[in-house]
């Protein structure tokens, strides 16, 4: 079985999902919400990762057996809390960390590929602060421009780097969201050197077996460094990302 893990608004995840299907391949969606509200949740851990069973039931009576699971997507970005959204702030926040934990200990279990595990700051993979991400590709070798985070500037990492990246690129710079899939970046025409630096801000910041979304200004042969993100738009990556992904899944 293959196992996709999003959230009911991401259509990047579903039109991965679409084509395994269309091409016969037994292929399970698995909400976020919907994992919120299962009937059963089954996680043993014994002398190691090769004897963790998960099993989770859903309410629809659809099993998800760890054992039976042969590759998984994942861009399961928060824990599966919904069905504590009314409770007390005190009882939310515990649970919500309790989830976390599941989640992260039975993902990391999986012996099938998987694309993205999480780690302790984003289930859905490494994602890093954004500052750090900068101070990363500049020392692998992408085009960062200068940030300024004060009272005149963006407050926010995220905008403070992208802010940057514009004011440097000029208005006729266009923007290209990369998909990266283990530290190979898939978008058109992207310079050779683009490329290595991708492969190594990858590797800096953990993402050399990951799925992750690299943003640039791109203005001629300019590639400016403009932002990461765990969630990549699958749909910019193609044919050609959707077969890769199938094999980094162990789909054949």
């Amino acid at each position: 079985m293959l196992l996709v893990l999003c959230p009911l608004n991401d259509p990047h995840a579903l039109w991965f999902a679409g084509r395994a299907r269309a091409e016969g391949r037994p292929c399970t969606v698995l909400p976020t919400e919907k994992l919120s509200f299962p009937r059963r949740r089954s996680h043993r851990l014994g002398g190691g990762e090769s004897q963790a069973r998960t099993v989770i039931e859903l309410t629809d009576g659809t099993v998800v057996d760890g054992a039976r699971v042969t590759g998984v997507l994942n861009r399961m970005i928060a824990p599966p809390a919904d069905a504590w959204r009314h409770a007390a702030e005190t009882e939310r926040t515990y649970a919500t960390a309790e989830l976390h934990a599941f989640s992260l200990s039975w993902l990391s279990a999986l012996r099938c590929p998987v694309r993205n595990r999480p780690t302790p700051q984003c289930l859905a993979g490494p994602a890093p602060d954004t500052l750090r991400s900068w101070a990363a590709a500049h020392a692998s070798g992408l085009s960062c421009a200068p940030v300024r985070v004060g009272t005149a500037d963006p407050w926010h990492p995220a905008a403070a780097v992208l802010a940057a990246a514009s004011r440097a690129s000029g208005p006729s710079a266009r923007p290209v969201h990369a998909v990266c899939l283990d530290g190979t970046v898939l978008a058109p025409d992207v310079p050779a050197r683009v490329a290595a630096g991708v492969a190594a801000l990858c590797s800096a910041i953990g993402a050399d077996r990951c799925l992750i979304g690299i943003d640039f200004l791109v203005d001629g042969e300019d590639w400016r460094f403009a932002g990461t993100s765990p969630l990549p738009d699958l749909r910019a990556g193609g044919h050609r990302l959707y077969r890769l992904l199938l094999r980094a899944l162990g789909q054949r």
